[in-house]
């Protein structure tokens, strides 16, 4: 396997895959309407938080140990699906517990009697596709993982499309339907994964299991990343919670757009983060001058990406979402400054965990949660959306910085050559780019 050529291929395809997401956000957006994106936006918010601790981010440990290939793929498969059944179970058992005492699901603050079969099913679909994309990316399969996302996006806008030419409303129930209709379609997503998976790693249906010291080191590697993650996640989230609870639904569906599209962003970041894991497990001083040429690249042309969205976006963002989002303006553009910074924290906490330094990623993604917390608590009464996004745009900038002393912190490292583009690396920007043309470059 080759680092360049499969960098350049993920970035293409992510190119594709960002633009058709980008179509169906649209699509999803104009069928919801502030309101119903504010519901499906709470939903999607309290569901990813349920996924994460139930997880416990096992597919961390199943990408890791699968590029050590240490263990049978089979085994690995059945201790996953094994995993998956228990989870479910207690999450079946929590919701009940939960919805006994709070009156109401933990999935959605609405008096829906269907909304508990349709959250379980939809985290049964998303902790499936976790780990499926887990093999996938460990194994260093990016071109199927590639071509399955293009395949499951085209769906979802022929879906959405034929919605769109047929909605009738903006209703709370219709913007249920619309949120059943997602999850069937992630639900599909997962199916059609785990057929091509099974075909991957030629599957046999035999009861083979990790024993228990293989299934304690997965474990181990899944518990440390498990502590980053739900921090991280809370960064990302917990402002949704504070304006539901502070405003109202209609600010809320405004402000989960803003942060949808800032977070478009992060979406390339986050494919040379999926390369960089396996490669770091296998090669990291090979890797380690290519991640600083990355990071440098990736800055200086996300600074400038930055500073022309928040020209345009007061003209884009009420002509392509409607001039109901038009409040989605000032809050997307407070986001802009911390969410290109953070792009170095995705990259650098990919690296961190495929040189197993996940005690690194612990302590930034608290670091940045505490802030964003503390700024919520303080600026989103007062300040609305225009106060959550303040308070996560320098959470995420705090994280960002972060990330790069810590990185500078290693040998043959500094800080101040990471923040500004040297020649070379136009040099190996065009290395990396001919290494599609060129397989041996």
């Amino acid at each position: 396997m080759n680092f360049k050529q499969d960098l350049v291929k993920n970035i293409l395809f992510k190119g594709i895959n960002v633009l058709l997401s980008f179509v169906v956000t649209v699509l999803v957006v104009r069928l919801l309407g502030p309101e119903g994106n504010g519901i499906f936006s709470l939903f999607m918010a309290n569901t990813a938080i349920i996924a994460l601790v139930a997880g416990f981010s096992f597919n961390s440990g199943l990408a890791y140990y699968s590029a050590k290939n240490q263990f049978a793929p089979g085994a690995l498969l059945n201790s996953s699906i094994l995993l998956l059944l228990f989870q479910m179970l207690l999450i079946f058992v929590s919701e009940k517990i939960f919805k006994t005492i709070f009156g109401y699901s933990f999935y959605l603050d609405l008096d829906s009697t269907q909304i508990a079969v349709w959250g379980w099913l939809y985290l049964f679909a998303v902790l499936l596709n976790s780990y499926i994309t887990a093999f996938f990316t460990g194994n260093k399969w990016f071109d199927t993982l590639n071509i399955l996302t293009v395949l499951i996006n085209i769906i979802f806008i022929i879906v959405f499309a034929f919605l769109i030419a047929t909605k009738n409303s903006h209703s709370v129930e219709y913007s249920i339907f619309i949120l059943k209709s997602y999850i069937l379609l992630i639900s599909l997503q997962a199916v059609i994964n785990l057929i091509v998976l099974v075909g991957k790693i030629k599957f046999r249906f035999q009861l083979s299991f990790l024993k228990m010291e293989q299934l304690k080191k997965v474990l181990l590697y899944s518990g440390v990343a498990f502590f980053a993650n739900i921090f991280q996640f809370l960064a990302y989230r917990m402002d949704y919670w504070f304006i539901n609870y502070y405003q109202t639904k209609n600010e809320l569906g405004l402000y989960a757009l803003s942060a949808k599209l800032n977070q478009v962003l992060w979406l390339l970041p986050m494919t040379i983060a999926t390369v960089v894991i396996p490669f770091t497990v296998t090669s990291r001083e090979e890797l380690s001058l290519k991640i600083k040429t990355i990071l440098r690249f990736q800055l200086n042309c996300y600074f400038l990406l930055g500073i022309l969205l928040a020209a345009v976006s007061p003209f884009f963002i009420p002509l392509i979402f409607g001039n109901d989002y038009a409040g989605a303006v000032l809050p997307f553009e407070l986001l802009l400054p911390g969410v290109v910074i953070f792009t170095q924290t995705t990259i650098l906490g990919a690296y961190f965990a495929g040189i197993n330094r996940q005690d690194i990623n612990l302590k930034i993604s608290f670091l940045c949660f505490f802030t964003i917390l503390i700024g919520d608590f303080f600026l989103v009464p007062r300040f609305g959306k225009e106060g959550a996004a303040i308070a996560s745009s320098v959470g995420y900038a705090l994280s960002g910085f972060t990330s790069l002393y810590t990185f500078s912190k290693l040998p043959g490292n500094s800080f101040k050559e990471q923040l500004f583009m040297k020649k070379k690396d136009f040099k190996t920007l065009q290395s990396l780019l001919l290494s599609k043309l060129r397989p041996n470059a």
